[in-house]
């Protein structure tokens, strides 16, 4: 019988035989059948959505366990929380508990194929159906996979990349072949993940006989200079002096939109720790949208400092920070303005520092 779409459901526990559209009476063959046929539709590179995405994910995990006897038993009596967590064994102990999905569904569809291509596996199907019952349908080409270089003001704002590829074309069996460029265009959406791959169908190489095969851009990010990204979030280091991490500082960051942003740091920084600025990050390729901007703070030392410096920075450190004495003040207020003094101190130049 003809194999149902997917179900996923984002609360309920999977029932993994309904998630390849299969009965529990469904043999090895049954399921092998099923999960073929849906990991073919659902193949990001056939379906980029992010229904197609989670499907593929969902699939590739009912296989893992239904095509496992142990796992299947275990399921088939436990269902897909026992499975996992396990359940009370009503003597005090727990029975299942033994699996986690670890594997990426793309390793499983490449254990399965042979291959993460769907295309060539497509070409593998048909060439033994040919085999065995002498189709007469044209053969598939390979597929042909380029890298586009993205800048991140690029994925941020979106962009369409013009792009150029030369593919072989013999038109008759025997004649001379041919090179032919062609343009195509690729969407890339604001908010675009890396590595997303964008497939034109019929592209590559053509003889007589063979069908082209497809060509497909993968979305590689540029590195950017200020900014690294990770998800929607942006991440910056901030380096900062002893000075400004012990007494803060205001830090000034160009935004990939051209605004500067003005970010108060008030607070004591240590080392690697962050700064959340909420909304300043990436767009989210749902529309939801952006994520956040992530500082990491990198103090910088000095190399060295004279014996006078360390016992004023040791002085600093011992002066009572609540109530001192009226010695104690004056002479910290007498420090202050000879460092200060307008044309004798030694912090001139540095002021807002």
């Amino acid at each position: 019988g003809s194999v149902a779409p997917a179900r996923h459901c984002a609360v309920d526990a999977m029932d993994y035989y309904e998630e390849l559209g299969v009965n529990r009476a469904a043999t090895d063959i049954d399921i092998r059948k099923a999960y073929r046929k849906l990991a073919l539709t659902y193949h990001p590179d056939k379906d980029d959505s992010e229904d197609a995405a989670m499907i593929f994910e969902r699939i590739a995990e009912a296989y893992d366990v239904l095509s496992n006897r142990k796992l299947k038993a275990t399921f088939d009596l436990l269902g897909e929380i026992g499975l996992k967590d396990g359940v009370p064994d009503g003597r005090g102990g727990r029975k299942g508990g033994i699996y986690t999905f670890e594997a990426s569904p793309m390793a499983i569809f490449k254990q399965f194929f042979g291959t993460d291509n769907p295309y060539e596996a497509l070409m593998v199907i048909q060439d033994a159906f040919e085999k065995i019952g002498g189709s007469g349908k044209p053969e598939l080409g390979a597929q042909r996979t380029y890298d586009l270089p993205v800048t991140l003001e690029e994925i941020f704002h979106g962009a369409h990349k013009a792009v150029t590829h030369t593919r072989k074309v013999q038109r008759e069996a025997g004649g001379a072949i041919e090179s032919e460029d062609r343009s195509l265009t690729v969407a890339v959406p604001p908010g675009c993940k890396n590595g997303r791959r964008f497939v034109f169908e019929r592209e590559g190489n053509s003889k007589p006989g063979v069908e082209p095969g497809a060509v497909v851009f993968v979305v590689e990010t540029v590195r950017h200079d200020v900014f690294a990204r990770s998800g929607d979030d942006l991440v910056y280091v901030a380096k900062l002096g002893v000075v400004d991490a012990l007494c803060g500082t205001t830090l000034k960051i160009q935004t990939l939109d051209k605004r500067t942003l003005a970010i108060p740091v008030v607070e004591c920084v240590d080392a690697n720790s962050q700064k959340i600025v909420g909304g300043e990050g990436m767009p989210r390729a749902d529309g939801s949208g952006r994520g956040d901007l992530i500082i990491i703070f990198e103090i910088v030392m000095p190399n060295k400092l004279t014996p006078a410096q360390k016992s004023l920075v040791r002085a600093g450190f011992f002066y009572p920070g609540k109530q001192p004495s009226p010695e104690q003040h004056a002479a910290s207020v007498a420090f202050l303005n000879a460092a200060n003094h307008g044309s004798k101190g030694w912090t001139i130049g540095f002021a807002g520092k």
